[in-house]
């Protein structure tokens, strides 16, 4: 990817990383990476900077439209910042919960 976009290997990281790159430049990256249809994987980069970016939803009853609705919006906003969502039906069970929490 680096050479298709003419850039180094530290550069193209920096982009995917989040740092400053020059706008052109990130065009450059961007443009390579469609190119190649390269998709960061998201596992490797959770595992190197050791967080899960993951939130754990328990809800009593998935079946109730409330509690649908409010799994449907959690998971839209974590989403858009970068997280998944592992939905957890706990059927109103205390048990479940707590051996559910052991687990996450």
């Amino acid at each position: 990817m680096a050479k298709l976009a003419g850039v180094s290997t530290a550069t193209v990281s920096r982009y995917f990383n989040g740092a400053t790159v020059a706008p052109v430049t990130a065009a450059r990256v961007k443009e390579a990476a469609e190119a190649l249809r390269f998709v960061p994987n998201r596992t490797a980069r959770r595992l190197r900077r050791q967080t899960s970016e993951l939130i754990a939803l328990l809800i009593p009853d998935i079946e109730n439209p409330f509690f649908t609705a409010l799994a449907r919006g959690v998971e839209d906003r974590a989403q858009r910042a970068g997280y998944s969502v592992v939905l957890c039906n706990t059927d109103d069970d205390g048990g479940f919960n707590r051996s559910t929490q052991r687990v996450l």
